[in-house]
């Protein structure tokens, strides 16, 4: 597959896995736009939160991201050579940082709660809306909504582009006086499955690390049973569809297609049973058991 350079740090990348490099490594340079737009200034912000004026961190990222209209040191080994860092820390500075920064939270009424407890979080996603959202600070997605939901009771959201940064408590940091005062969002949710965009049904997140762990073995394991209904035009034709299925190149949002002659893609298994069907010939509804 294709190999590109990040314009950044100068590693190099297979194209898949691209994007998220830069999201985590450049994103003023991933989407220039949007970083004018509004996302400079979230990152901005955060960086003042999380780390003392004059410290050593800010300043890197200071000089990296060019806050207050700075031109923006865009190369990392230029600005290791800048900070007398070496390169690695540079990189990791920057990536810890970048990762710290959590999924804004938007309320919506559309969000509908199916289950809830300390471990998990189980709710109804409608259709057309994506799991996770196009970018890490913007909103749109059932994440966002999510976050929303659970920082309800924390402390009040202090950032994203007007619709909030995530709730959170606030933990005594060091440096200053007596130490700094920083906000410590609480672990961010994680959906253990996924459902494509025009999908809706049941989607679980868990709301700690262990919970995650356990929750997604079992849904790689396939101890989860998952059935769809649909309705069709016609009954189909097969009761056990089996195969691979890959990504639909050149769209916007992820779906997914058979794959075709020469292609590999993820294995999926899928039965399939009419429950019920139209005496005039239109509709029918099939439901089926993804393995």
């Amino acid at each position: 597959s294709p190999r590109l350079a990040c314009p950044s740090c100068r590693q190099v990348l297979q194209e898949k896995s691209y994007r998220r490099h830069l999201a985590f490594c450049a994103p003023d340079l991933l989407d220039p736009e949007g970083w004018a737009a509004g996302d400079c200034a979230v990152v901005q912000r955060h960086c003042s939160r999380l780390h003392r004026p004059g410290s050593a961190t800010a300043r890197a990222l200071e000089l990296r991201f060019g806050f207050g209209g700075k031109p923006a040191v865009t190369s990392q080994q230029r600005l290791a050579a800048d900070m007398g860092w070496t390169n690695r820390r540079t990189r990791d500075t920057i990536a810890k940082f970048l990762h710290a920064i959590p999924p804004v939270s938007e309320p919506s009424d559309r969000l509908q709660v199916l289950y809830e407890d300390a471990s998990m979080l189980v709710v109804n996603k409608p259709a057309g809306v994506g799991v996770t959202p196009e970018h890490r600070w913007r909103g749109g997605s059932v994440l966002n909504w999510v976050m929303w939901h659970l920082s309800r009771d924390a402390a009040p959201p202090q950032d994203g582009r007007g619709r909030g940064g995530g709730g959170g408590q606030r933990r005594r940091g060091r440096g200053g006086r007596g130490g700094r005062r920083t906000p410590a969002p609480a672990p961010e949710p994680r959906p253990c499955h996924r459902l494509d965009l025009n999908t809706s049904g049941a989607l679980v997140f868990a709301k700690t690390p262990e919970a995650a762990s356990a929750l997604m073995s079992q849904f790689e394991s396939r101890r989860v049973r998952k059935a769809y209904a649909a309705l069709c035009t016609a009954p189909p034709v097969e009761s056990l569809v089996e195969g691979e299925i890959c990504r639909v190149d050149g769209v916007q949002h992820c779906e997914r297609r058979v794959c075709g002659p020469g292609e590999s893609g993820q294995a999926a298994r899928t039965s399939l049973v009419v429950v019920a069907d139209s005496a005039a010939g239109g509709e029918a509804g099939s439901a089926g058991a993804a393995g």
